[in-house]
C-alpha cells in the first residue's frame, strides 16, 4: 500500500467496499464517511472505516456488491477462460493485515484484472476474490 502511514485514501475506501470513488465522495458531503483532507487528498483512519463500514445507510450497499460479485460469477456461463470466485473467511489473523496485503497486491502487483471484496465487519474478514482461475490460486497461496 502507498506509504501515507496509518491513514487510508478514497481508493482504498473504494477497494475495500467495491463502491464508487463518487458514491465514497457523496458519503463524505453527506458527513457519514469522516476524514481529513491533507495535500489535496482524503485520508482516512482506520477506526473512520470501520465506523462507516458498520453505519446502517452504507452496510446494506457494501453487502449487495459483494454479493454481485458472487451472483456475477455464477450467472456467467460464458467464460473464454478459466475463472474462480473464492470467498475466504480468516479465522485468528488481524483484520486491517488481511486487507493491506489484498490492496497491496491487487493495486501494485500483477493481480491488477482480480476482483476483491473486503468484509471486516463480522468475526472472522472475508475476501471474495474473482478472477483468471491461476491468478487468484497464485494470490491466495502467496500468503
Amino acid at each position: 500500500m502507498q506509504d501515507i502511514g496509518n491513514y487510508y485514501v478514497i481508493n482504498h475506501v473504494v477497494m475495500f467496499t467495491g463502491l464508487t470513488d463518487r458514491t465514497i465522495r457523496n458519503y463524505i458531503s453527506s458527513g457519514i464517511l469522516q476524514g481529513e483532507k491533507i495535500n489535496g487528498l482524503w485520508h482516512f483512519t482506520p477506526e473512520q472505516v470501520e465506523e462507516f463500514v458498520r453505519h446502517p445507510a452504507v452496510r446494506p450497499s457494501i453487502l449487495a456488491k459483494n454479493n454481485g460479485i458472487v451472483y456475477d460469477f455464477l450467472l456467467d456461463d460464458k467464460k473464454k477462460s478459466p475463472e474462480i470466485c473464492l470467498i475466504l473467511d480468516t479465522p485468528n489473523v488481524e483484520k486491517k493485515e488481511v486487507a493491506e496485503y489484498f490492496c497491496d497486491c491487487i493495486c501494485n502487483g500483477e493481480f491488477s484484472k482480480i476482483q476483491f471484496s473486503f468484509d471486516g465487519v463480522m468475526e472472522n474478514a472475508r475476501v471474495i476474490l474473482k478472477g483468471d482461475a491461476d491468478d487468484v490460486l497464485k494470490l491466495v497461496n502467496e500468503k
